[in-house]
């Protein structure tokens, strides 16, 4: 006889069995809709309460919120795209880049010509030095020499000062007065001629140069016929008889005629200036006189002053301005020569080249054009039925036509508070920035946006098949398909929509395939929105046989 201990482990495996058999014969029912516990033969599809999981319709469960989805499609761009502008004029040397280039903060993008400002540069220089040197000079102690020079300056103004105030002496008054009476003495001759025995004199001398020059004449007539005439005594004794008359004759008709005009006037002009000098030494000292002298001895002393005490405030300050002015000078000089190198200001690529190297260019213009593919955005037109359910901070899954197979992530950043009107339909421009990898992502590309206007499908529920939601002694059950096997999962109905149920559990998930089918699957229409519109993110709605 067996005992206990064999047939109580026995029992409980039978136990265990039979209540499998009874969990699986009331899933089966819940599924065919007949009795808890009713036999059903899984091999011979087709009788009544038998289940053909081969063929079997199943659909997978969706987030309630993908009936306020908004699908629309628009073109990938560059979310900024900046130009850099050069800031000097001249001629382009060298352009590094082309479109599409790669390049990195700091790298060089194009060079002008750099000869003219350079020449500036050093212009600028020049002017710098020569200014600091300037301001040297001032800050400099005087040299003894020139302190030396300065007190003899003085020294000579101060003795002309006292010269000016004592006024003339006799001795100086005398000499101006025969100075006076010389003048009119010369005037008076050439206007009373010369006397009679000047006269006589003269007529003396000439008469006596032409007897000396009739004998000498005679004396050479007496050997004129000689070879050597030329070189004799008796023709150099004529020839300066010959002159010696000359000499005579002309004083004597000099002296004989009337005095020249000329000679007069320039006579009386003698007198003039003789008889100016000798009042103004009587009318010393003079105002002005004193007041030049006086003005000599200040400036003397003035410059004495500075070099003993170095260059005073006013004179300083203006050095230093000139030296600050060269300054400036140089230092714009020396930014014009910088910014005739345009460098990348930041990381980008280089989307478009308006310059080429020879070509002169002005300051101002736009010759690089740089984005970053990193920020990508697309901007699409969203019906005015489906702009209220949009906000910026919204999520969003772009799908591109050149990467069928990538769903990029994104974020609504902009909505236009102003539409856009083609043939009687009004849309609003809606922005979405691209997130994550965008690598393989380039401006112009096709993209479609499904942009989520609900939470997430845990808080909002779920979208199940109708005909998967199952009512069994006052429970909802929802009735999935997991490892092969039907399996009903506890649910709450919340709401009806059409051929779908929205329901609420904690043990649905995304993924889960309900058996159960439908003739509209959300988001089917590719060129609508919301409930029945909108290519769906990563596939169909369809499961096993309802796919």
């Amino acid at each position: 006889m067996k005992s206990k201990k064999f047939w109580i482990p026995l029992i409980i495996i039978i136990a265990l069995l039979g209540a499998a058999f009874y969990f699986r014969s009331d899933i089966i029912g819940l599924v065919t809709g007949g009795r808890s516990g009713e036999t059903v033969n899984a091999q011979t599809p087709g009788e009544r309460g038998e289940i053909d999981l081969e063929n079997i319709q199943t659909t997978i469960i969706r987030p309630a919120d993908s009936m306020n989805q908004v699908s629309a499609a628009g073109n990938i761009a560059a979310v900024s795209e900046r130009p850099v502008t050069l800031e000097a004029s001249g001629v382009a040397q060298q352009v590094t880049v082309t479109e599409g280039d790669e390049v990195a903060e700091g790298d060089l993008l194009v060079a002008l010509d750099t000869s003219d400002l350079e020449r500036a540069v050093e212009k600028a220089q020049l002017s710098l030095d020569s200014a600091q040197a300037s301001l040297d000079k001032l800050l400099e102690d005087a040299d003894d020499a020139d302190i030396a020079s300065a007190q003899a300056d003085l020294a000579s103004a101060q003795e002309s000062l006292l010269d000016a105030q004592a006024g003339a002496d006799e001795i100086e008054i005398s000499a101006a007065e025969a100075s006076l009476a010389s003048a009119w003495a010369k005037y008076n001759d050439l206007l009373d001629g010369p006397s009679d025995d000047k006269l006589i004199q003269l007529s003396a001398s000439m008469e006596k140069s032409f007897i000396a020059l009739r004998q000498a004449q005679q004396a050479y007539d007496k050997i004129a016929y000689s070879d050597a005439l030329g070189e004799s005594k008796q023709a150099a004794e004529l020839q300066q008889a010959t002159i010696d008359y000359a000499s005579a004759e002309a004083a004597y008709n000099e002296a004989a005629a009337d005095a020249d005009q000329s000679d007069l006037l320039s006579a009386w002009s003698s007198i003039q200036n003789a008889q100016q000098q000798l009042d103004n030494l009587k009318e010393q000292p003079t105002a002005a006189n004193l007041a030049s002298a006086e003005a000599k001895v200040a400036s003397a002393a003035s410059k004495l002053e500075s070099l003993l005490d170095g260059a005073d405030e006013s004179d300083l300050r203006s050095a230093e301005i000139n030296v600050e002015k060269a300054e400036l000078d140089l230092e714009e000089a020396r930014d014009a020569l910088e910014k005739a190198t345009l460098n990348a200001p930041v990381n980008g690529t280089v989307m478009s080249v308006k310059v080429s190297e020879g070509e002169r260019v002005n300051a101002g213009s736009s010759v690089v054009a740089l984005s970053d593919l990193n920020e990508l955005e697309l901007t699409v037109d969203v019906a005015e039925i489906d702009i209220p359910k949009i906000e910026v901070g919204q999520a969003a899954q772009i799908t591109l036509d050149a990467l069928s197979d990538q769903i990029f992530e994104g974020l609504v950043t902009r909505i236009a508070p102003s539409s856009n009107s083609a043939g009687g339909v009004v849309n609003y421009p809606v922005t979405v920035q691209l997130n994550g990898d965008l690598s393989q992502a380039r401006p112009g590309m096709t993209a479609v946006a499904v942009i989520m206007a609900g939470g997430d499908g845990e808080s909002a529920g779920w979208l199940v098949p109708t005909d998967a939601v199952k009512e069994r002694n006052g429970q909802t059950m929802v009735i999935l398909l997991r490892d092969g096997q039907p399996s009903p999962v506890q649910a709450t109905k919340t709401g009806v929509q059409g051929e779908w149920t929205i329901v609420q559990s904690d043990e649905l998930q995304a993924g889960d395939e309900a058996l159960g089918s439908v003739s509209s699957f959300i988001n089917e229409d590719e060129g609508g929105s919301g409930m029945f519109g909108g290519r769906p993110p990563g596939g169909g709605m369809g499961g096993r046989g309802g796919r």
